[in-house]
């Protein structure tokens, strides 16, 4: 599973932080319960999943697009209105994702805004 998940990342793009369980998706129309594993890279975030008979899906996710990080609810909003939150983690430690999460969604709208300003 390594292999294919650092298939997923661009040059120069380092893993910080990944969490594998199952999550609640809430997209406005229903929760739906997924399995699968959440990375935080330096540059971005990556929702992977791989399923029986060799389907795979993949959703990248901007840190410019996050509204909220909610460490105590253990989930994370997007701007559209998605929320992802973590229910059963079977590795990593959720709290330490979601404060990378924190800090590089942060660093990004910085890294954004400053780029307006030169």
């Amino acid at each position: 599973m390594n292999n294919l998940i650092d298939s997923l990342l661009l040059p120069g793009e380092r893993i910080k932080s990944k969490v594998t369980g199952t999550f609640a998706l809430d997209e406005g129309t229903g929760i739906s319960y997924m399995n699968g594993v959440l990375i935080a890279t330096d540059i971005r975030l990556i929702w992977f999943s791989k399923y029986p008979f060799g389907q795979k899906e993949t959703i990248i996710y901007e840190y410019v697009d996050l509204n909220h990080v909610d460490i105590p609810q253990s989930s994370l909003t997007f701007h559209n209105g998605i929320t992802i939150k973590g229910k059963w983690i079977s590795s990593g430690d959720m709290e330490q994702f979601l404060d990378t999460i924190k800090f590089f969604s942060l660093y990004r709208l910085i890294d954004k805004a400053r780029k307006r300003f030169d």
